[in-house]
C-alpha cells in the first residue's frame, strides 16, 4: 500500500507539472517599411578652398527598429543621377561605411570636395547628386542576413571646385613669355614630376619660329637653371649652359629628365574622336585660348553610353581617356557619355603633370 500511494504521488506529480507547463514565446524579428528620419542639415552645398576645414554637409537618420536586438550596418552611396538607374544603377557611386552605432555622417569640405571630383563633376558650377543611404541587417556569424536591405534617397545641390596637387615642378623661363625670362607659377610656364622621379612634364606654347628658355627649380635664378645640354635632345644644369631651343610655332607636350639629363618635345593639336564621329581625329578640332591655357570645342552632339577621347594627334601617339578614378590618363579608356545632349567640351594640360583636367558642358 504505501508503494502504490508513492507511484501515485510521483505520477500526480508528473501530471501537474506537465498541465502547468508554458510555451514563451520567440520574440519576432519584423522589417520596417522604410529608412527612418534620412536628411542632410545642408541641401545646397558651394565648396571652395576656405571651406575645406568645415563641416559642409551632415547626414543624419534614426535607429533601425526590427522588433529584436540585432546588429545594423549603414552605408552611404553618392552618385550621379544618370547613374542610378537600371542593371548597373550606382555602379560608380562613391562608397563610405559608417562606423558601427552611429547614426550620422559629418563631412569636412576637403572630403566632400575630393568625392565630388572623382565622381567627374564640372567645378565652380551647380550639379545634382544623389545620396543613398543603404540599412543592412548583418548575421551574428558576419554573413548578410536574408531580411531584405532598405535604402533611403535624397538629393542634393552641389559646387565644387578643383584641386590643383602639389608636385615638385620645373618653372618655364624663355623669351617666348611675358614678362621674358621670368620665372612664374601658373599655367603654361609649368613641368611638374608626379612621382618626384626627377622626370617633368607639361605643356608649354611656343608661338615663335624660334623659341629660347631654361628650365628652373626655383621662381628665381638662384636655383639650378637647366639649359643646353650640347643637343636638341640633352639638358645642363651647369651654369655655364646656353639657353634650350625649340623650333615653333607649336603647342608641346614637354618631357624633361633631370637626372637622365634628357628632353624630349612632342607636338599636340588636340582634336576630340569617339564613336560620335566614327574615331575621326580631324572632323572636331579644338581651339587653343593662350590667354586661358585652354583648349575647347563647342557644339559636340554625344549619345549616352557612347565614347570619346583627346587626340593630340593624327597617330594617335598622344591620346588622353580617363583611369579608374576618372582622372585624364595617356592611353586610358574611353571617356563614357552619361546623358545624351550637345556640349562644349574644355581642355586644360597647363597646370603640369597630374593636374589635367576637362570638362563637359
Amino acid at each position: 500500500m504505501h508503494k502504490m500511494f508513492h507511484a501515485c504521488l510521483v505520477f500526480g506529480l508528473l501530471v501537474l507539472a506537465v498541465g502547468c507547463k508554458r510555451d514563451i514565446p520567440n520574440p519576432a524579428l519584423t522589417s520596417p517599411s522604410g529608412v527612418s528620419g534620412f536628411a542632410v542639415n545642408n541641401n545646397n552645398v558651394v565648396l571652395s578652398a576656405s571651406s575645406d576645414s568645415a563641416t559642409v554637409a551632415t547626414f543624419s537618420w534614426q535607429s533601425a527598429n526590427y522588433g529584436v536586438n540585432i546588429p545594423v550596418t549603414y552605408t552611404l552611396l553618392i552618385d550621379q543621377p544618370s547613374d542610378t538607374s537600371g542593371a548597373t544603377g550606382w555602379a560608380n557611386a562613391i562608397v563610405t561605411s559608417i562606423p558601427n552605432g552611429k547614426l550620422s555622417s559629418a563631412w569636412l569640405g576637403t572630403d566632400f570636395n575630393h568625392i565630388l571630383n572623382l565622381l567627374q563633376l564640372p567645378t565652380g558650377v551647380a550639379s545634382t547628386v544623389v545620396v543613398r543611404l543603404k540599412q543592412a541587417v548583418i548575421q551574428s556569424n558576419g554573413d548578410t542576413s536574408t531580411v531584405p536591405n532598405l535604402n533611403g534617397i535624397l538629393t542634393m545641390t552641389v559646387t565644387p571646385y578643383h584641386v590643383i596637387l602639389i608636385y615638385p615642378k620645373l618653372y618655364v623661363a624663355g623669351d617666348f613669355l611675358t614678362p621674358q625670362w621670368t620665372q612664374i607659377n601658373q599655367p603654361g610656364w609649368i613641368l611638374a614630376s608626379v612621382l618626384n622621379n626627377g622626370i617633368y612634364e607639361g605643356y608649354v606654347n611656343m608661338p615663335n619660329a624660334g623659341n629660347s628658355f631654361k628650365l628652373c627649380t626655383q621662381l628665381d635664378w638662384n636655383g639650378t637653371n637647366y639649359g643646353w645640354g650640347g643637343t636638341q635632345t640633352t639638358i645642363s644644369g651647369s651654369g655655364s649652359a646656353g639657353n634650350c631651343y625649340n623650333a615653333g610655332p607649336g603647342y608641346f607636350r614637354v618631357v624633361a629628365d633631370t637626372k637622365g639629363l634628357t628632353i624630349q618635345y612632342f607636338p599636340a593639336k588636340w582634336t576630340i574622336a569617339g564613336d560620335f564621329n566614327g574615331w575621326n581625329v580631324t572632323a572636331n578640332p579644338m581651339t587653343f585660348d593662350a590667354n586661358t591655357n585652354q583648349w575647347t570645342a563647342t557644339g559636340i552632339s554625344l549619345t549616352a553610353g557612347q565614347g570619346w577621347k583627346f587626340v593630340g594627334d593624327p597617330s594617335w601617339n598622344t591620346n588622353l581617356g580617363v583611369d579608374s578614378k576618372g582622372n585624364l590618363a595617356y592611353n586610358g579608356p574611353n571617356i563614357g557619355v552619361a546623358k545624351t545632349g550637345t556640349y562644349t567640351i574644355t581642355l586644360d594640360v597647363s597646370q603640369g603633370a597630374g593636374n589635367y583636367t576637362y570638362s563637359v558642358k
